[in-house]
């Protein structure tokens, strides 16, 4: 008897559809084809155990098993509970329709237990657009999928929980996770209202918060860039429910969404150590790097100086494409990577170059060679550059906690400017100033005469490129929004034109 069951497979956020085939006749053999990896070889060991567990077995038969389609390599010990429904349903040992309109999912155990599965959210989601009326997961993969709308969530313990679900659905419903109200992070461990002093610094993150623009802190050891870089989640806007799920379906493949019992509900802050390799930013084709696990929140790039010049060199792609493209031999997958890059680095290699305290002990080689391991375009794609200075000792213990401005004060302000963006950009395939492309800057960042001719003086001073100066223009267009003005001044390009200086000039 042949029978099908459903499934899945994902390559990177790309979801396939895997259908397994089964079909159970005289003879003695096991058969199991369609391009699957040892993890899925090695399922017959498990899924026999596991059926005995339940009284039910493997029959003695011939049995071939087919994942479909045959050209799709199949990896990993997901597809367990679908090969031994399949071998369940085939043999005559259960009878249920419900086989068609159901996804499963789940890893089995020698006691019969499923096991959790790495990118139920994307698979989930998958099935809904694909017209399945209901998926059957292990429980915490079930719980990441419970606000996935369209579709009914069943999470399954043993094996024999998945039997009985799909032998009576309909009186299942013990076995749907409940659905949580989305509700945004709204309190943080870092706020702006703990940093003494520093109000060009602060100025200059709530500019980038509130166009989305990549930033850098330049100072001495101990000054606050560190600090300052994990106070900017508490300013940025809350993560809409799009945005989570497009954010929570890389985590879900990455296996970093199950403790966490649903969608993500804050902007991602990802500082990853400076001996990081080039797969560990970028990703492999099963892995999406730290690039991707950032996207829609942070990459914090601390002591970025000291990072391998290749692996700085691989943020170039996803700073320009909000994307990275991972490419090997035989396969090749896109991670989403909008992401804010924050960097923070020393002047010099021993930390206190124009430092009013403590003297440089650098040779001028030795700090040009440690300036120069960030690239000009690297550099260039670095919209903001902020000089950190170390704060005063009458200000470090003069202010007492309540004298600075809170984050929620920022925030608002941010928020703000973010809507006037968001309705600005209508109809566009992008939300922020710093998203603007080449072919809309004129229609969205138009400037006056007086202004023209101040910016190409300047140009011509500082060597600006070309793409500096698109980014000077966002940046003053979110000033310009900051301050809640239609137009860009000759005010807002100025104050852009400070936050746009070479590194090498502080």
């Amino acid at each position: 008897m042949l029978k099908k069951v459903y499934c899945a497979s994902c390559k990177g956020l790309e979801v396939t559809t895997v259908t397994v085939e089964v079909d159970v006749s005289d003879g003695i053999c096991f058969y199991l084809v369609g391009l699957a990896d040892s993890a899925i070889r090695e399922s017959q060991q498990r899924i026999s155990s596991a059926l005995n567990k339940f009284g039910y077995r493997i029959p003695g038969k011939k049995i071939i098993i087919n994942l479909a389609p045959a050209n799709l390599r199949k990896e990993g010990s997901a597809f367990d509970a679908a090969i031994a429904i399949g071998i369940l349903s085939a043999s005559g040992q259960i009878e249920t329709e419900w086989t068609n309109d159901f996804m499963i999912m789940g890893e089995l155990a020698l006691d019969g237990s499923l096991r959790a599965i790495d990118g139920a959210l994307p698979m989930a989601i998958h099935a809904a657009q694909h017209g399945f009326k209901g998926c059957i997961l292990p429980k915490e993969s079930a719980a990441e999928c419970s606000d996935v709308d369209g579709i009914t969530i069943f999470y399954a313990e043993t094996l024999k929980d998945v039997i009985d679900i799909l032998l009576a659905p309909d009186s299942a419903s013990s076995r749907i996770p409940l659905k949580r109200e989305y509700i945004p992070k709204q309190h943080w461990d870092y706020d702006f209202g703990d940093v003494k002093g520093q109000p060009f610094a602060k100025k200059g993150l709530e500019i980038a918060a509130a166009g989305n623009h990549n930033a850098i802190l330049v100072g001495s050891p101990g000054c606050g860039k560190t600090f300052m870089a994990k106070c900017l989640p508490s300013i940025l806007p809350p993560l809409e429910k799009m945005e989570a799920i497009e954010t929570s379906k890389i985590y879900s493949v990455a296996g970093l969404l199950k403790s966490s019992g649903g969608l993500i509900r804050e902007r991602p802050f990802r500082s990853p150590h400076h001996t990081s390799t080039i797969q560990a930013l970028a990703g492999s084709v099963g892995m999406p790097g730290e690039v991707s696990l950032a996207h829609n929140g942070v990459l914090f790039a601390d002591e970025i100086a000291e990072f391998g010049r290749a692996s700085l060199e691989i943020l170039r792609q996803p700073l320009e494409d909000r994307e990275i493209q991972v490419c090997r031999a035989r396969s090749r997958v896109c991670y989403p990577a909008s992401f804010m890059l924050v960097a923070a680095m020393n002047p010099c290699p021993c930390g206190y170059l124009n430092d009013p305290k403590k003297n440089c002990t650098c040779s001028s080689s030795a700090i040009m060679k440690y300036t120069g391991k960030l690239s000009g375009p690297l550099m260039d794609r670095i919209d903001i550059q902020l000089n950190v200075r170390n704060v005063a000792p009458n200000e470090i213990v003069g202010l007492g906690k309540g004298d600075e401005e809170p984050s929620r004060v920022i925030a608002r302000r941010v928020k703000m400017a973010r809507e006037i963006q968001l309705a600005r950009f209508m109809g566009e395939n992008f939300y922020t100033n710093a998203q603007i492309p080449p072919g809309k800057l004129a229609k969205y960042c138009a400037i006056g005469e007086k202004e023209q001719i101040f910016l190409k003086r300047f140009i011509a001073r500082q060597g600006i490129s070309a793409r500096g100066y698109s980014r000077i223009l966002k940046i003053s267009r979110t000033i310009a929004d900051l301050d809640g003005k239609d137009f860009i001044s000759l005010e807002h390009i100025s104050k852009a034109v400070q936050l746009k200086l070479d590194i090498n000039g502080f």
